[in-house]
Protein backbone atom coordinates (compact mmCIF):
# COMPACT_ATOMS: atom_id res chain seq x y z
CA UNK A 1 0.00 0.00 0.00
CA UNK A 2 2.84 2.45 0.58
CA UNK A 3 4.43 2.02 -2.59
CA UNK A 4 1.26 2.34 -3.90
CA UNK A 5 0.21 5.77 -1.96
CA UNK A 6 3.78 7.27 -3.36
CA UNK A 7 3.30 6.36 -7.05
CA UNK A 8 -0.03 8.30 -6.95
CA UNK A 9 1.91 11.05 -5.65
CA UNK A 10 4.42 10.43 -8.61
CA UNK A 11 1.42 11.16 -10.81
CA UNK A 12 -0.32 13.97 -9.55
CA UNK A 13 0.63 17.52 -11.20
CA UNK A 14 -0.36 20.44 -8.40
CA UNK A 15 -1.32 22.90 -11.47
CA UNK A 16 -3.41 20.49 -12.61
CA UNK A 17 -5.19 19.76 -9.66
CA UNK A 18 -5.42 23.50 -8.89
CA UNK A 19 -6.92 24.54 -11.67
CA UNK A 20 -9.61 21.68 -12.22
CA UNK A 21 -12.66 22.80 -13.49
CA UNK A 22 -15.14 23.78 -10.81
CA UNK A 23 -18.76 25.82 -10.72
CA UNK A 24 -18.32 29.09 -8.55
CA UNK A 25 -21.42 31.83 -7.68
CA UNK A 26 -20.72 34.81 -5.66
CA UNK A 27 -22.70 37.08 -3.62
CA UNK A 28 -25.34 39.33 -4.72
CA UNK A 29 -24.18 43.34 -3.64
CA UNK A 30 -25.00 44.16 -0.32
CA UNK A 31 -26.00 47.45 -1.39
CA UNK A 32 -25.92 50.01 -4.53
CA UNK A 33 -24.23 53.46 -4.31
CA UNK A 34 -25.43 55.70 -7.57
CA UNK A 35 -23.09 58.37 -8.74
CA UNK A 36 -25.09 60.24 -11.28
CA UNK A 37 -26.05 63.83 -12.38
CA UNK A 38 -28.99 62.50 -13.67
CA UNK A 39 -32.85 63.25 -12.10
CA UNK A 40 -34.00 59.81 -11.29
CA UNK A 41 -38.24 58.96 -10.54
CA UNK A 42 -38.22 57.28 -7.34
CA UNK A 43 -38.84 53.29 -7.09
CA UNK A 44 -39.30 50.62 -5.15
CA UNK A 45 -36.01 48.57 -4.48
CA UNK A 46 -35.60 46.29 -1.74
CA UNK A 47 -33.36 43.77 -2.02
CA UNK A 48 -30.42 45.71 -0.58
CA UNK A 49 -29.54 49.27 0.26
CA UNK A 50 -29.42 52.19 -2.40
CA UNK A 51 -28.03 55.47 -1.95
CA UNK A 52 -26.93 58.13 -4.73
CA UNK A 53 -24.94 60.40 -4.72
CA UNK A 54 -23.58 63.29 -7.07
CA UNK A 55 -21.42 61.89 -9.94
CA UNK A 56 -17.77 63.61 -8.83
CA UNK A 57 -18.89 62.83 -5.26
CA UNK A 58 -17.21 60.10 -2.83
CA UNK A 59 -19.16 56.87 -2.35
CA UNK A 60 -21.43 57.00 1.13
CA UNK A 61 -20.47 53.89 3.60
CA UNK A 62 -18.32 51.37 4.53
CA UNK A 63 -18.88 47.97 3.61
CA UNK A 64 -16.65 46.48 0.43
CA UNK A 65 -19.50 43.98 -0.70
CA UNK A 66 -21.34 47.62 -2.12
CA UNK A 67 -21.70 47.73 -5.24
CA UNK A 68 -20.71 51.56 -6.72
CA UNK A 69 -22.40 52.27 -9.85
CA UNK A 70 -21.52 55.22 -12.18
CA UNK A 71 -25.06 55.56 -14.01
CA UNK A 72 -26.46 58.23 -16.89
CA UNK A 73 -29.25 57.76 -18.76
CA UNK A 74 -27.74 56.53 -21.88
CA UNK A 75 -27.71 53.29 -19.53
CA UNK A 76 -31.24 52.92 -19.63
CA UNK A 77 -33.83 52.45 -16.91
CA UNK A 78 -31.61 52.36 -13.76
CA UNK A 79 -34.27 50.02 -12.15
CA UNK A 80 -33.84 47.51 -14.57
CA UNK A 81 -30.21 47.96 -14.80
CA UNK A 82 -29.63 47.40 -10.87
CA UNK A 83 -32.40 44.64 -10.73
CA UNK A 84 -29.72 42.92 -13.42
CA UNK A 85 -26.47 43.63 -11.69
CA UNK A 86 -28.06 42.01 -8.36
CA UNK A 87 -28.62 39.02 -10.24
CA UNK A 88 -25.65 39.69 -12.49
CA UNK A 89 -23.06 40.23 -9.37
CA UNK A 90 -24.01 36.64 -7.69
CA UNK A 91 -23.90 34.28 -10.91
CA UNK A 92 -21.15 35.24 -12.48
CA UNK A 93 -19.01 36.07 -9.34
CA UNK A 94 -17.86 39.75 -10.75
CA UNK A 95 -16.01 42.20 -8.92
CA UNK A 96 -17.08 44.80 -11.91
CA UNK A 97 -18.43 45.30 -14.62
CA UNK A 98 -17.98 48.46 -17.63
CA UNK A 99 -19.77 51.20 -15.17
CA UNK A 100 -20.12 49.33 -11.66
CA UNK A 101 -17.49 47.62 -9.21
CA UNK A 102 -17.25 46.71 -5.24
CA UNK A 103 -15.86 48.71 -3.24
CA UNK A 104 -13.10 46.77 -2.69
CA UNK A 105 -11.83 47.26 -5.98
CA UNK A 106 -12.89 51.20 -6.31
CA UNK A 107 -10.64 51.75 -3.19
CA UNK A 108 -8.00 49.39 -4.32
CA UNK A 109 -8.65 47.74 -0.23
CA UNK A 110 -9.22 43.92 0.44
CA UNK A 111 -12.17 43.25 2.53
CA UNK A 112 -10.69 42.73 6.39
CA UNK A 113 -12.46 38.83 6.79
CA UNK A 114 -13.46 36.06 5.34
CA UNK A 115 -15.00 32.67 6.40
CA UNK A 116 -14.10 29.77 4.14
CA UNK A 117 -16.39 26.58 4.82
CA UNK A 118 -15.23 23.11 3.58
CA UNK A 119 -18.21 20.52 2.92
CA UNK A 120 -19.26 17.36 1.82
CA UNK A 121 -22.58 16.67 3.03
CA UNK A 122 -23.57 17.18 6.60
CA UNK A 123 -26.27 19.60 5.79
CA UNK A 124 -27.81 19.00 9.35
CA UNK A 125 -24.58 20.37 10.77
CA UNK A 126 -23.62 22.82 7.74
CA UNK A 127 -27.22 24.89 8.42
CA UNK A 128 -27.09 25.55 11.93
CA UNK A 129 -23.18 26.76 11.78
CA UNK A 130 -24.54 29.36 9.15
CA UNK A 131 -27.36 30.46 11.08
CA UNK A 132 -24.58 30.83 14.15
CA UNK A 133 -22.25 32.59 12.09
CA UNK A 134 -24.70 35.14 10.81
CA UNK A 135 -26.30 36.12 14.27
CA UNK A 136 -23.55 36.34 16.41
CA UNK A 137 -21.85 40.13 16.99
CA UNK A 138 -20.60 41.72 14.12
CA UNK A 139 -17.08 42.45 14.12
CA UNK A 140 -15.45 45.98 14.53
CA UNK A 141 -15.78 47.20 11.45
CA UNK A 142 -19.76 46.65 11.52
CA UNK A 143 -20.55 44.12 8.93
CA UNK A 144 -20.14 40.57 9.13
CA UNK A 145 -17.45 39.05 7.12
CA UNK A 146 -18.63 36.68 3.80
CA UNK A 147 -19.16 33.35 3.49
CA UNK A 148 -17.58 30.83 0.75
CA UNK A 149 -18.87 27.87 1.13
CA UNK A 150 -16.58 25.25 -0.75
CA UNK A 151 -18.24 22.20 -1.69
CA UNK A 152 -15.90 19.15 -3.27
CA UNK A 153 -18.74 16.33 -4.06
CA UNK A 154 -20.39 14.39 -6.40
CA UNK A 155 -23.02 16.69 -7.07
CA UNK A 156 -23.82 20.18 -5.65
CA UNK A 157 -26.38 19.57 -3.32
CA UNK A 158 -25.40 22.93 -1.65
CA UNK A 159 -25.59 25.57 -4.03
CA UNK A 160 -29.30 26.10 -2.81
CA UNK A 161 -28.30 26.42 0.89
CA UNK A 162 -25.57 28.86 0.00
CA UNK A 163 -28.42 30.76 -1.84
CA UNK A 164 -30.05 31.31 0.80
CA UNK A 165 -27.80 32.06 3.38
CA UNK A 166 -26.58 34.72 0.90
CA UNK A 167 -22.98 32.72 0.57
CA UNK A 168 -20.10 32.43 -2.03
CA UNK A 169 -20.09 28.99 -3.22
CA UNK A 170 -17.69 27.07 -4.98
CA UNK A 171 -18.24 23.57 -6.06
CA UNK A 172 -15.41 21.08 -7.15
CA UNK A 173 -16.21 17.36 -8.96
CA UNK A 174 -15.74 14.63 -6.75
CA UNK A 175 -14.89 11.74 -8.53
CA UNK A 176 -15.68 8.39 -6.70
CA UNK A 177 -14.84 5.44 -8.68
CA UNK A 178 -11.45 5.85 -7.06
CA UNK A 179 -10.69 6.92 -4.24
CA UNK A 180 -6.77 6.36 -4.24
CA UNK A 181 -6.82 9.53 -6.17
CA UNK A 182 -6.63 13.15 -4.64
CA UNK A 183 -10.26 14.03 -6.22
CA UNK A 184 -11.51 10.66 -5.26
CA UNK A 185 -12.43 11.60 -1.43
CA UNK A 186 -13.54 14.41 0.10
CA UNK A 187 -9.70 16.82 -0.49
CA UNK A 188 -9.94 19.49 2.59
CA UNK A 189 -6.87 21.00 1.46
CA UNK A 190 -8.15 21.13 -2.21
CA UNK A 191 -11.12 23.23 -0.82
CA UNK A 192 -9.02 25.44 0.98
CA UNK A 193 -6.42 26.43 -1.63
CA UNK A 194 -9.24 26.94 -4.79
CA UNK A 195 -11.16 29.04 -2.21
CA UNK A 196 -7.89 31.43 -1.79
CA UNK A 197 -7.26 31.41 -5.44
CA UNK A 198 -10.79 31.68 -7.00
CA UNK A 199 -12.92 32.97 -4.84
CA UNK A 200 -12.93 36.80 -3.77
CA UNK A 201 -9.81 38.27 -1.56
CA UNK A 202 -9.72 39.36 1.76
CA UNK A 203 -6.81 40.09 4.23
CA UNK A 204 -7.88 37.58 6.81
CA UNK A 205 -9.24 34.22 6.33
CA UNK A 206 -11.19 31.86 9.12
CA UNK A 207 -11.15 28.45 7.45
CA UNK A 208 -13.78 26.47 9.58
CA UNK A 209 -15.22 23.48 9.80
CA UNK A 210 -19.15 22.60 8.54
CA UNK A 211 -20.09 21.76 12.21
CA UNK A 212 -18.53 24.09 14.98
CA UNK A 213 -20.49 27.17 16.09
CA UNK A 214 -18.60 30.17 17.49
CA UNK A 215 -19.39 32.21 21.04
CA UNK A 216 -21.77 35.22 20.38
CA UNK A 217 -18.80 37.96 20.55
CA UNK A 218 -16.57 35.55 19.03
CA UNK A 219 -15.10 38.54 16.73
CA UNK A 220 -14.39 40.70 19.38
CA UNK A 221 -12.27 38.20 21.45
CA UNK A 222 -10.52 37.17 18.34
CA UNK A 223 -9.15 40.32 17.70
CA UNK A 224 -8.35 40.95 21.21
CA UNK A 225 -6.06 37.52 21.26
CA UNK A 226 -4.27 38.66 17.22
CA UNK A 227 -3.69 42.14 18.98
CA UNK A 228 -2.47 40.10 22.31
CA UNK A 229 -0.01 38.06 20.40
CA UNK A 230 1.09 40.40 17.72
CA UNK A 231 0.69 37.41 15.38
CA UNK A 232 -0.23 36.25 11.36
CA UNK A 233 -1.92 32.96 12.24
CA UNK A 234 -3.58 31.87 15.28
CA UNK A 235 -5.97 28.89 16.44
CA UNK A 236 -8.92 30.20 17.13
CA UNK A 237 -10.32 28.48 20.30
CA UNK A 238 -9.13 27.51 23.72
CA UNK A 239 -8.13 24.39 24.98
CA UNK A 240 -6.09 23.33 21.96
CA UNK A 241 -9.35 21.57 21.56
CA UNK A 242 -13.61 22.08 20.73
CA UNK A 243 -15.77 21.12 22.90
CA UNK A 244 -17.01 18.19 21.65
CA UNK A 245 -20.55 17.79 21.78
CA UNK A 246 -22.32 14.25 22.81
CA UNK A 247 -25.64 13.68 20.41
CA UNK A 248 -28.48 14.44 22.54
CA UNK A 249 -26.75 17.69 23.50
CA UNK A 250 -25.55 18.13 19.34
CA UNK A 251 -29.60 17.50 18.30
CA UNK A 252 -30.32 20.08 20.51
CA UNK A 253 -27.93 22.87 19.10
CA UNK A 254 -29.07 22.12 16.04
CA UNK A 255 -32.35 22.70 16.70
CA UNK A 256 -31.97 26.28 18.24
CA UNK A 257 -28.22 27.28 18.01
CA UNK A 258 -29.26 30.13 20.92
CA UNK A 259 -28.52 28.04 23.09
CA UNK A 260 -24.92 27.83 22.67
CA UNK A 261 -24.80 31.42 24.90
CA UNK A 262 -26.02 29.18 27.72
CA UNK A 263 -22.70 27.22 28.09
CA UNK A 264 -21.96 23.37 28.05
CA UNK A 265 -21.37 21.65 31.35
CA UNK A 266 -19.14 18.72 31.82
CA UNK A 267 -21.95 16.20 31.20
CA UNK A 268 -23.18 18.00 27.37
CA UNK A 269 -19.30 17.30 26.43
CA UNK A 270 -16.92 13.89 25.59
CA UNK A 271 -13.83 14.36 27.89
CA UNK A 272 -11.25 17.42 26.31
CA UNK A 273 -7.97 16.10 24.74
CA UNK A 274 -5.62 18.72 23.82
CA UNK A 275 -3.88 19.24 21.07
CA UNK A 276 -6.12 19.12 17.77
CA UNK A 277 -4.74 21.14 15.25
CA UNK A 278 -8.26 21.73 13.15
CA UNK A 279 -11.60 22.77 13.62
CA UNK A 280 -10.58 26.46 12.38
CA UNK A 281 -7.94 28.55 11.74
CA UNK A 282 -7.14 32.44 11.39
CA UNK A 283 -4.64 33.77 9.49
CA UNK A 284 -3.39 36.40 7.52
CA UNK A 285 -3.54 36.38 3.68
CA UNK A 286 0.04 36.85 3.42
CA UNK A 287 1.03 34.10 5.96
CA UNK A 288 -1.34 31.65 3.95
CA UNK A 289 0.78 32.54 0.44
CA UNK A 290 4.18 32.42 2.58
CA UNK A 291 3.51 28.53 3.91
CA UNK A 292 2.50 27.64 0.47
CA UNK A 293 -1.35 26.94 1.57
CA UNK A 294 -2.08 23.26 2.02
CA UNK A 295 -1.17 20.11 0.73
CA UNK A 296 -3.85 18.75 -1.18
CA UNK A 297 -1.30 16.52 -3.27
CA UNK A 298 -0.17 14.87 -0.71
CA UNK A 299 -2.85 14.58 1.64
CA UNK A 300 -6.76 13.69 0.95
CA UNK A 301 -9.53 11.95 2.70
CA UNK A 302 -9.34 11.94 6.38
CA UNK A 303 -5.98 12.98 6.83
CA UNK A 304 -3.29 14.63 8.80
CA UNK A 305 -3.53 18.13 6.43
CA UNK A 306 -3.98 20.15 9.17
CA UNK A 307 -0.70 18.94 10.87
CA UNK A 308 1.52 20.04 8.02
CA UNK A 309 0.12 23.09 8.20
CA UNK A 310 0.80 23.53 11.40
CA UNK A 311 4.07 22.69 10.77
CA UNK A 312 4.96 24.69 8.04
CA UNK A 313 3.23 28.11 10.04
CA UNK A 314 5.71 26.72 12.80
CA UNK A 315 8.80 27.41 10.57
CA UNK A 316 7.72 31.18 10.13
CA UNK A 317 6.40 32.06 13.65
CA UNK A 318 5.50 30.41 17.15
CA UNK A 319 1.67 28.74 16.97
CA UNK A 320 -0.62 31.39 18.97
CA UNK A 321 -3.46 30.45 20.82
CA UNK A 322 -6.97 32.01 21.71
CA UNK A 323 -6.29 31.70 25.72
CA UNK A 324 -6.75 35.52 26.69
CA UNK A 325 -9.19 35.83 26.31
CA UNK A 326 -10.89 32.42 26.13
CA UNK A 327 -12.72 31.19 23.15
CA UNK A 328 -14.96 28.05 23.48
CA UNK A 329 -15.88 26.48 20.21
CA UNK A 330 -18.33 24.02 20.22
CA UNK A 331 -18.06 21.07 17.93
CA UNK A 332 -21.76 19.42 16.73
CA UNK A 333 -20.94 15.57 17.21
CA UNK A 334 -21.66 13.19 13.64
CA UNK A 335 -20.90 10.01 13.02
CA UNK A 336 -17.62 9.27 11.99
CA UNK A 337 -16.99 9.42 8.22
CA UNK A 338 -18.44 5.89 5.89
CA UNK A 339 -15.39 6.13 3.71
CA UNK A 340 -12.15 5.23 5.07
CA UNK A 341 -8.91 6.53 3.62
CA UNK A 342 -7.01 3.72 2.74
CA UNK A 343 -3.78 5.76 2.56
CA UNK A 344 -3.86 7.21 6.07
CA UNK A 345 -0.82 5.51 7.41
CA UNK A 346 1.24 6.77 4.55
CA UNK A 347 -0.05 10.52 4.97
CA UNK A 348 0.90 10.23 8.91
CA UNK A 349 4.20 8.93 7.71
CA UNK A 350 4.75 11.88 5.26
CA UNK A 351 4.53 14.05 8.15
CA UNK A 352 6.76 12.22 9.97
CA UNK A 353 9.10 12.57 7.24
CA UNK A 354 8.78 15.99 6.92
CA UNK A 355 8.98 16.72 10.71
CA UNK A 356 11.81 15.01 11.74
CA UNK A 357 14.72 14.28 7.92
CA UNK A 358 13.90 17.32 6.38
CA UNK A 359 15.95 20.27 7.04
CA UNK A 360 14.20 23.57 7.58
CA UNK A 361 16.36 24.49 4.63
CA UNK A 362 14.70 22.32 1.96
CA UNK A 363 11.09 22.53 4.16
CA UNK A 364 11.20 26.43 3.29
CA UNK A 365 12.39 25.73 -0.57
CA UNK A 366 9.20 23.37 -0.16
CA UNK A 367 7.12 26.40 0.97
CA UNK A 368 8.30 29.01 -1.47
CA UNK A 369 8.01 26.51 -4.61
CA UNK A 370 3.84 26.65 -3.49
CA UNK A 371 4.10 30.05 -3.07
CA UNK A 372 5.28 30.73 -6.35
CA UNK A 373 2.78 28.68 -7.88
CA UNK A 374 0.12 29.81 -5.97
CA UNK A 375 0.82 33.76 -7.15
CA UNK A 376 1.49 32.56 -10.74
CA UNK A 377 -2.35 31.53 -10.87
CA UNK A 378 -3.36 34.59 -9.12
CA UNK A 379 -1.78 36.76 -11.95
CA UNK A 380 -3.11 34.42 -14.29
CA UNK A 381 -6.74 35.00 -13.30
CA UNK A 382 -5.42 38.87 -12.79
CA UNK A 383 -4.56 39.05 -16.20
CA UNK A 384 -6.90 36.94 -17.76
CA UNK A 385 -9.91 39.08 -16.29
CA UNK A 386 -11.51 35.56 -15.27
CA UNK A 387 -14.75 35.94 -13.95
CA UNK A 388 -14.60 32.98 -11.59
CA UNK A 389 -18.01 31.13 -12.85
CA UNK A 390 -17.78 27.14 -14.66
CA UNK A 391 -14.49 26.95 -16.98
Amino acid sequence: MGDKYFSVLQTVSLPTLLTLPHKHTGTSPTGFVVRTNETVSSFPFTVCSLQFVKANEEPMGTNPNDVIVDYSAKDGDLETLLYNLYELYREKHLESTGNSQKRYKYKNTLPPRKIIIPCLGRKENLIPTLKRLQTIDPPIEGYRPQICIVEHSPFPDLEMIATEYKCEYLWIFLDPRDNTLPVGQFNKALCYDKAFLFGSPAEWYLFHDNDVLVPRDFWNRLDKNVERAKTKFIQPYTHRSLLNTVPEIAQRLRENVDLADQGLTEEMIFPIVAGAPGGSLYLHRERYLEVGGHDPNYFWGYGPEDKLFFEKVKLIEPIAYADDPPIEMIHLWHETAAVQNPFRFQMDWFVHIFLYTKPPSEKKEMMKNKRLLLEDILQDIENQGYNRSLH
